[in-house]
């Protein structure tokens, strides 16, 4: 029952998109290959309850209506046939004959390009050799004008949503039939017009659809990009999140586990540690509400200093750089995210001893003693896991250019490097074990 709902579901999900103009899954989407209004998919919907509910649907959708508003100006042009075999005074019964032809072909032609959207083109071949075929049961009435009906096919093809070259070999076999025509039965003369006026048609018609299709694909395009940027902004917020409350709940959980070590020991001492926690809650939660609010910046000088206190709290000695003004300033804020994540993962996984940062123009570098973690897992171009931290601090240097690596150290541990690459290469410097201790 469960999986029958999700494949309505999916179903209805397929249907909607299509009402809306949105590519639905197994539509061509090429020039060559125009995505018809009613697809494979709405149509594999509705015919799970038979052809007659299909051919209801089909006739129904939106996009049908709008053919039947257009079609009225070609239903107009019949009338002039209709004119010409009553104004000849026939046999009355071949007069409401010759007119019930006519309408049938009226009516033919404005179901046929709905019930042939998204089949095959053998299926539209077809279709419209049985168009004309029945305008043929004309002759005995109306003679060679019959070909005057034969404008309606090139019509057809231009709005029925096949390839390209198969509505263009349509109007040319089309027009090669009436000149045909004329041809054999000696009204060159009289009839030549008609060859151009359904040729100029055709062309026209099929111009018209294809302007329609390209305003269709812009609508396809626009609603995927508001899409995508639902979704960037969507993993924005969560990388956001995850790296402001990651970090400052870390270190109040360090800092809360040192300050009830030290409450009986050292009061004194488990007061202060109190007392920045207080502020680095509430500088979380000022955080947290600049994030929701789409206008938090981070800087790499409050990161420095809250690396600091973060390590000395988790008993980590700390080797940072005293100043940030080697940094390039369009980099600053990436790397400020960076230092952030690579600090928490210090504290919470590494067991280091040490732990030390590098500052260069367009490169940051952090590195620890402690027990490393797989190079592999941390290296793959596949996400780990939702809000993972180091797919975050990938994408925040993919953003500004940058290559981003994790390395074994060599007294054990972790690197961590952020560089952007200049007209030199990347920055090779390696990490000094021996910088500032702050």
């Amino acid at each position: 029952m469960t999986a029958k709902r999700a494949a309505d579901a999916d179903d209805a999900s397929a249907h909607d998109a299509s009402v809306r103009g949105a590519p639905t899954l197994g539509e061509p989407a090429s020039l060559d290959h125009p995505r018809p209004p009613f697809g494979p998919t709405e149509i594999a919907r509705v015919s799970r309850i038979g052809w007659w509910a299909e051919t209801k649907a089909r006739l129904g959708h939106p996009g049908a209506r709008k053919w039947y508003w257009g079609s009225i100006w070609g239903l107009i042009y019949l009338v002039i046939p209709i004119v010409l075999i009553w104004s000849n005074k026939p046999p009355v019964v071949a007069g409401i004959l010759m007119t019930a032809l006519i309408a049938l072909i009226a009516a033919i032609y404005v179901v046929t390009p709905p019930l042939i959207w998204g089949r095959p083109w053998p299926v539209a071949a077809a279709s419209y050799a049985v168009f004309i075929a029945i305008t043929c049961l004309g002759i005995p009435m109306i003679g060679e004008n019959v070909i005057w009906l034969w404008i309606f096919v090139p019509v057809m093809s231009a709005m029925s949503w096949q390839p390209r070259a198969f509505t263009l070999l349509t109007i040319l076999v089309i027009v090669i039939a009436q000149l045909t025509v004329i041809v054999l039965t000696g009204t060159f003369a009289d009839y030549w017009y008609s060859v151009a006026l359904t040729a100029s048609i055709g062309v026209m018609m099929f111009a018209f659809a294809q302007q329609i299709q390209a305003v269709q694909r812009l609508r396809d395009a626009q609603s995927e990009i508001a899409r995508l940027a639902v979704v960037d902004e969507r993993e924005r917020f969560a990388r956001d999140m995850h790296d402001v409350l990651g970090h400052s709940l870390t270190v109040v959980t360090v800092k809360s586990e040192l300050a009830r070590r030290l409450v009986s020991r050292e009061p004194e001492r488990a007061e202060e540690e109190l007392a920045d926690i207080e502020r680095l809650s509430r500088a979380a939660l000022a955080d947290l509400r600049a994030s929701v609010a789409g206008y938090r910046a981070m800087t790499l000088e409050t990161e420095l200093s809250a690396a600091h206190a973060a390590l000395v709290a988790a008993d980590i000695v700390p080797h940072l750089p005293t100043s940030t003004d080697v940094v390039a300033p369009e980099l600053r804020e990436t790397f400020a995210w960076v230092l952030r994540e690579s600090i928490t993962n210090v504290v919470r996984h590494a067991r280091a001893k040490n732990c030390w940062v590098a500052l260069e123009k367009r490169a940051i570098i952090i590195g620890d003693d402690g027990i490393g973690m797989p190079v592999v897992a941390v290296q793959s171009d596949q996400r780990t896991a939702r809000g993972n931290g180091v797919d975050g601090m990938r994408e925040r240097a993919v953003r500004v250019g940058a290559e981003f690596s994790i390395e074994p150290g060599e007294d054990g541990g972790s690197v961590v490097a952020v560089r952007v690459a200049t007209g030199r290469g990347p920055s090779a410097r390696p990490l000094r074990r021996s910088g500032d201790v702050s």
